[in-house]
């Protein structure tokens, strides 16, 4: 190893220039060795001042200089040593003293070699085990530890290197102009990206359509139930303006709220459903069609001629002729009790006024209804009632806004939003 004069840094020994500070090495072949020590004799030096001896192999101190030399102690004097818990030597021995270090300076330590980072191993890319939704990145590997060529003597040299080791060039710069690229992986292809699963769109939140509000014998409005789009049923289990009303079936009409028309179909219900018909409006009726006024629920029942038998025997019985049928009050499903013959001429019903009474019906008013013959078909028509006429549906009915249904013992108007 050759150790550099001025920096004290060791080359090896073919180098010419110090990798260090770039200074030219020394030519012999010896180099230069780190100054050590002489080795002292193996007597021990007294120290004149102290009177003490000091073991061989310390080297001595050296003061510094002054303008006139100390002056000698006097004999037999011993100076005050400071006290000391240590066991007292024997006498004839010296106190054992701490090696002193030397007060001149170190030779330079020679600088340590410049930290070269160890080769690494390419890092393979990474395949990713599933698809991303994002491309990946390229990947870059670390560029190999070339040697830098010196530009003035062409020697190549360690990148580690401040200075050529031939000519003592400054590599600085040279080894960051040659440094190579770092190397770029080609990108991985993409797996495709699969479609995210369609998402169940949310139910639309219940949007009211229509309502049935309850009308009080007074005339007064109640409380109201919502009909809401598509399906609803109503009846005395569905609670509410429902629930107090022991006419009603358990599930007594259906509703559909379908592109703003309101249908209402009756359920098989025991009472049925009534629609109010309009005043001065003949409104027909077939044969086994029912109508109510107040409290009075009436059923027609057409009259037809009786066949012979094929015998040519006639059936015995009232004479029929000049009556298109006959009116029936019904008392339940099955059950009737009176009847009345309707002629082609027609009848009134009322409670005070017509061919028909009910006196006992306070919700029949004077003159209440007219039932008349027209052209072979029997019509209905108010005339002007206080509690109005009604005919029971015998199918799906659609429903207008500002109509009125009974539903067993209560009024409703329809009202459509």
């Amino acid at each position: 190893m050759i150790v550099c004069p001025k920096c004290g840094k060791e080359n090896q020994d073919h180098y010419k220039f110090c990798l260090g500070c770039g200074n030219e090495l020394p030519r012999d072949s010896g180099g230069g060795r780190p100054f050590r020590a002489p080795t002292p004799t193996a007597n021990p030096i007294v120290d004149v001042g102290r009177g003490s001896a000091v073991p061989g192999g310390i080297p001595p101190v050296v003061s510094q200089p002054g303008p006139f030399p100390p002056a000698p102690q006097q004999p037999g004097f011993a100076p005050q040593q400071p006290f000391s818990t240590q066991q007292q030597q024997p006498a004839g021995f010296a106190p054992q003293q701490p090696p002193q270090q030397p007060v001149y300076a170190q030779p330079p330590q020679p600088m340590p070699p410049p930290f070269v980072p160890p080769q690494q191993a390419p890092v393979a890319p990474m395949v990713p085990s599933g698809p991303s939704p994002m491309a990946a990145a390229p990947i870059s590997r670390p560029p190999a530890a070339m040697p830098a060529t010196c530009p003035q003597c062409a020697s190549p040299n360690p990148r580690s290197n401040r200075f050529c080791i031939t000519c003592g060039f400054d590599m600085a710069t040279v080894a960051v102009a040659q440094a190579p690229a770092p190397e770029v992986m080609p990108e991985a292809p993409t797996p495709p990206i699969a479609a995210p699963p369609p998402t169940a769109q949310a139910p639309r939140p219940a949007v009211e359509r229509a309502r049935l509000v309850l009308i009080r014998p007074d005339g007064t409005e109640g409380g109201h139930h919502s009909l809401m789009e598509g399906d609803s049923s109503v009846g005395r289990d569905s609670g509410g303006v429902f629930s107090n009303d022991p006419f009603l079936s358990p599930r007594h009409a259906s509703f559909t709220v379908a592109n703003g028309t309101l249908t209402v179909r009756d359920e098989n219900s025991l009472n049925g459903i009534y629609i109010r018909i309009e005043r001065q409006q003949p409104v027909e009726l077939h044969d086994g069609d029912v109508f109510r006024i107040g409290q009075e629920i009436l059923r027609f029942e057409a009259f037809h001629p009786m066949p012979r038998q094929a015998d040519g025997t006639e059936r015995i019985g009232a004479e029929s002729e000049g009556l298109v049928g006959k009116i029936v009050l019904v008392t339940g499903r099955e059950s009737f009790a009176s009847a009345f013959p309707v002629p082609v001429t027609g009848l009134y019903l009322g409670r005070e006024r017509g061919d028909i009474l009910f006196p006992e019906d306070g919700y029949v008013s004077g003159l209440h209804c007219q039932l008349a013959v027209n052209q072979g078909r029997l019509t209905v028509t108010d005339v002007g009632s206080s509690n109005g006429s009604y005919v029971r549906l015998n199918g799906p009915r659609a429903v207008r806004n500002g109509d009125f249904l009974l539903l067993g013992q209560q009024l409703f108007r329809v009202h459509v939003l």
